[in-house]
């Protein structure tokens, strides 16, 4: 059994040009209940007063490292505060969030009560730009950075440490994969022990970031829509009465749609950006990692595109590109959309259908029916491919 007294934890934080809000995070740090940690922050070559900032804590705990040049991605950073660490677990922390005073603490009993277990992590708390707050604390939430907690053991595993393939989820793609390559995976505490600030200066709000909310927290905290079977049952009816030989679920989360359409006979695949997949599709084999803006097939391959409560969770200045990404693999593509009140929530982005139409004729797919079908809160338009225009202003 690992024994967590006075264990060293190495924290990295990786920043650039937050000045004007990384005390938050080194304040949370300090004031941790577990004091036996180390905190290396890894300035990626930051052009304002950044430094300035850390160095004005005291703390003898607490390093800097000033990189020569802007990676432009805190993945290199985290690996060079990897090189640095001495402690035997490691934790890490963005520099706009902040943890619960007792992070630490929960996640090193954790480790301490679970012999061979490669890590620990907990709930966070979504800060979102009107100032509501959603509480995630489930176990198959998305981990971002600053959820976990790692032995040092556990990254021999992953030897190549934070790589910067996935811009919008490398912090997912980590943690997955020091799940599956550890025969003892993570322990999830149930209890929320980060906080997450949703801001107009970071890549999770502003980044090409498609299908964020697409892990099993999304229907976690959406039970009357895809989590409600009857919702399922009505999607499911309404894509097998456009009689498709072939399906591609685009956002396919848990891929209760791809297992549904193969019982049904239909030769169905999904595609969603989660880097552990894997781990909570239920069907094997048929999905793969991607985005909706980069689809793996050939023009036209795919009899029906399908994108349920998906389309909405993309940027709208990076809409038109997805869309005509759609048009182009499907002959034909089902949307289902939210076209509640766009104060809901601040990243999404919410319009009525009568617009959600406009944008597809204006990328070549000719809806099929103005007459709206609503199921579980979503507008459901059916498209088929036509001649392809530019979409005005959205590139």
């Amino acid at each position: 059994m690992m024994q967590t007294a006075g264990l060293l934890v190495s924290i990295i934080l990786p920043t650039y040009n937050r000045a004007a809000r990384i005390a938050v995070a080194i304040r949370s740090v300090i004031a941790q209940t577990y004091p036996a940690w180390e905190l290396i922050v890894v300035d990626d070559a930051s052009s304002d007063s950044t430094a300035v900032v850390v160095d004005s804590f005291s703390d003898p705990r607490i390093f800097r490292l000033t990189l020569p040049f802007n990676c432009g991605s805190p993945a290199r950073p985290r690996n060079v505060g990897l090189q640095m660490a001495r402690g035997s677990a490691l934790a890490y922390i963005d520099d706009d969030n902040a943890w619960r005073p007792q992070h630490l603490e929960r996640l090193l009993a954790a480790l301490n009560a679970h012999p061979g277990a490669a890590g620990a992590y907990g709930g966070k708390a979504h800060h979102l730009p009107g100032g509501a707050i959603e509480e995630i604390c489930h176990p198959g939430q998305g981990i971002d950075t600053q959820d976990g907690l790692h032995t040092r053991a556990a990254l021999a595993a992953v030897p190549e440490g934070w790589v910067g393939n996935d811009f919008a989820h490398e912090d997912v793609e980590f943690w997955a994969k020091l799940r599956a390559r550890n025969p003892g995976g993570l322990v999830f505490v149930p209890e929320v022990l980060s906080d997450y600030y949703i801001h107009s200066e970071q890549r999770y709000r502003t980044g090409y970031q498609n299908t964020r909310m697409y892990d099993r927290a999304y229907f976690a905290r959406n039970p009357s829509r895809l989590a409600d079977a009857a919702v399922r049952r009505e999607l499911l009816a309404t894509i097998l009465a456009c009689g498709p030989a072939s399906v591609l679920d685009v956002g396919c989360g848990e891929a209760w749609l791809v297992e549904a359409l193969g019982q049904a006979g239909v030769l169905a695949w999904g595609l969603d950006p989660s880097a552990d997949l894997g781990a909570v599709s239920r069907a094997p084999g048929r999905c793969v990692c991607g985005r909706a803006d980069a689809l793996p097939c050939p023009d036209g391959a795919i009899d029906l595109v399908a994108c349920i409560d998906v389309l909405q969770h993309i940027p709208e200045p990076r809409l038109g590109h997805t869309l005509r990404e759609l048009a182009r693999v499907g002959r034909r593509l089902l949307v289902a959309v939210d076209c509640a009140d766009p104060r809901r929530e601040g990243h999404r982005t919410l319009h009525s259908a009568a617009w959600w139409r406009e944008r597809c004729q204006e990328v070549g797919l000719l809806v099929e029916s103005e007459e709206g079908l609503h199921i579980g809160g979503l507008e459901v338009i059916v498209a088929a491919r036509g001649g392809c225009q530019r979409i005005r202003g959205t590139d």
